[in-house]
């Protein structure tokens, strides 16, 4: 069975392609949010030909196959450039590397500047944070403007990269997924919000997506939240 998500990402295909396909449901609940749908695998390549023609499908996954391989190359180019960073620095430039390591350890370096933005930007999240019509934790998500290249390496635990050569661009954007204690600077403990008329406690998601526009000074970042006590 297939996710819709990926139904849509792999087959090619949108919410009025899948609306007629058979479905199961799975999950879902009070607090949950809505059930997952799931697809038969022959019904979404049969739904796929039958748009795209199978000339239209394999043009498109030939230029998926350019896209990802692509990516693959600028990965291995910023590989190759936080390697350097190591070396030159003796310091760990790998985000994920950064994102395991203890949060004393990971923002030990930084500047007041730093700190006080990783503070704000907390503080944007739990404004944020809600539920959904379902009653689940909602989705949330931050922006925020005025965000130099250096900033956002050294928001990134990479202060020496002000040219952001460890970093893989797509696009306008550059793209890093960081676990959330470690970007926000502060403990697990200060990761959550009570709810006060719902008697609920949330918490900010184990990891948060981060993306720059270098072009416009543009930060955003965005997650999920957990309930993680009434």
């Amino acid at each position: 069975m297939v996710s819709t998500k990926e139904a849509k990402k792999e087959y090619f295909l949108t919410t009025a392609d899948l609306a007629t396909l058979f479905y199961e449901s799975y999950g879902g609940g009070i607090g949950c949010g809505p059930p997952m749908k799931c697809y038969v695998h022959k019904d979404l390549v049969a739904t796929s030909v039958r748009k795209h023609g199978r000339a239209g499908v394999v043009k498109k996954l030939e230029a998926r196959h350019k896209r990802e391989e692509k990516k693959r190359k600028k990965e291995e180019e910023a590989e190759q450039a936080r390697k350097r960073l190591k070396t030159i620095t003796n310091i760990s430039a790998d985000g994920a590397a950064a994102a395991t390591a203890t949060t004393k350890t990971a923002s030990a370096n930084d500047t007041q500047e730093i700190k006080n933005l990783r503070r704000g930007l907390l503080k944007m999240v739990k404004r944020n944070m809600g539920f959904q019509m379902s009653g689940a934790p909602k989705n949330w998500r931050i922006e925020t403007t005025g965000i130099s290249k250096a900033t956002f390496a050294a928001l990134m635990y990479r202060p020496t990269d002000v040219d952001l050569e460890s970093f893989v661009q797509n696009g306008a954007y550059y793209t890093e997924k960081y676990r959330a204690s470690n970007f926000f600077g502060v403990d697990e403990t200060r990761l959550t919000k009570y709810f006060e008329p719902e008697y609920v406690t949330q918490k900010i998601g184990s990891s948060v997506t981060v993306r720059y526009k270098p072009s416009t000074m543009e930060l955003s970042v965005n997650g999920h939240a957990e309930i993680c006590g009434w």
